[in-house]
């Protein structure tokens, strides 16, 4: 233990322990790396909110790492825009029995809709299965191909978060080449983004009703101020106070301050003064108690009291079990809840909005 008391042998062990540790970070940091994304014409929009597709990610191992939850939450959220379509992850620690029959169990228990796929992977056999709905628009060959080309091969080394990205990768290329930005491209007849437009036409014509209201009530604030300040300083050369409006268009020297100038509002008149008598107050008075009044004294109600109240059919989908390529499917029941979190060790939820049913087996 001596050797840790001299000044060399503790700063030789720092560093050691400094560089171990820094290649730690640096090993488990490539492996964490995520996909690079699209670009081109496949590229994703990067300042879409991914809060909503973050429920439909689920990692019971722990293997996905926060960068990579938020890639597959961003492909999610791109594609339900372009093309009303997304494909939940679930990475399970064990499925017990059939991962096709589990997969599409899944997929109908959060709700996902006939346009849905859903992406299971066992970790304990290392397999995975891409269960797909009846609407979902690729056939079984291609996601056979995807599946064992993209997915497999990381998924057999235990990077199953590579392996995720990198068929989301290849499905988002798909989409691309057969259907462009989907309902974003302006060239389609269900394009949602032509009503862009019409929106901001909509935005500008609320905000001029708002500023017209804005100045409305300004306005008679301001005439409500001047009013007081007619009264007070009407007919003085020099007012001891300049009148400051809250519209720099009611100043001194304005056109609206000198046609409220002309005249005042006339003052209010003074109080009537009671009458006096030649030795004190008026006759009828009674000193020293109330006057005027007649009738029982006393208190009481007469009278009786208030009263009180108070699209594709058939059966399709990819996978691959034991490092062969198995079947996919479908979904049945709204895409309206989604899996709990999107990472380590949760469930799935039933919160988030409907997706519009009808996820089954093709």
């Amino acid at each position: 233990m001596k050797l840790f008391q001299k000044p060399l042998s503790a700063w030789v062990l720092t560093a050691v322990m400094i560089v171990t540790a820094i290649w730690i970070g640096q090993t488990r940091g490539a492996q964490r790396e995520p996909a690079p994304l699209p670009s081109g014409g496949a590229a994703l929009d990067e300042a879409l909110s991914t809060e909503d597709y973050a429920d439909y990610t689920l990692d019971e191992t722990g293997t996905l790492s926060y960068r990579q939850e938020e890639q597959i939450s961003l492909y999610n959220a791109n594609w339900a825009r372009r093309y009303d379509s997304i494909v939940a992850v679930a990475v399970k620690r064990s499925v017990d029995g059939d991962l096709e029959d589990y997969a599409y169990e899944l997929g109908m228990d959060i709700g996902l809709s006939a346009s849905d796929a859903i992406l299971v992977i066992d970790a304990s056999t290392r397999d995975a299965y891409l269960a797909t709905s009846p609407d979902y628009p690729l056939t079984d060959g291609q996601i056979s191909t995807y599946v064992n080309s993209a997915l497999k091969p990381q998924v057999d080394r235990g990077r199953y978060g590579d392996g995720i990205l990198d068929l989301f990768l290849e499905l988002n290329q798909f989409y691309a080449d057969n259907y462009g930005l989907g309902y974003l491209d302006g060239s389609g007849s269900y394009a949602p983004g032509s009503s862009s437009g019409g929106d901001t036409m909509l935005s500008v014509i609320m905000l001029v009703f708002i500023l017209i209201a804005i100045v409305v009530v300004v306005n008679a604030i301001d005439q409500s101020r001047y009013d007081t300040y007619r009264r007070q300083y009407y007919g003085i050369p020099n007012p001891p106070v300049v009148f400051r409006p809250i519209l720099f268009w009611h100043g001194p020297g304005t056109s609206w301050y000198r046609r409220r100038w002309r005249q005042p509002p006339p003052p209010p008149p003074p109080p009537p003064r009671p009458p006096r008598g030649p030795g004190g107050p008026g006759p009828g008075s009674r000193p020293g108690g109330f006057s005027g009044f007649s009738g029982p004294r006393g208190g009481g109600f007469s009278g009786s009291a208030p009263s009180r109240g108070g699209s594709f059919s058939g059966r399709r989908g990819g996978g691959f079990s034991g490092g062969g390529v198995s079947r996919g499917g479908g979904f049945s029941g709204g895409r309206g809840s989604g899996l709990s979190g999107g990472s380590r060790g949760g469930g799935f939820s039933r919160g988030g909005g409907a997706r519009g049913g009808g996820f089954r087996r093709r």
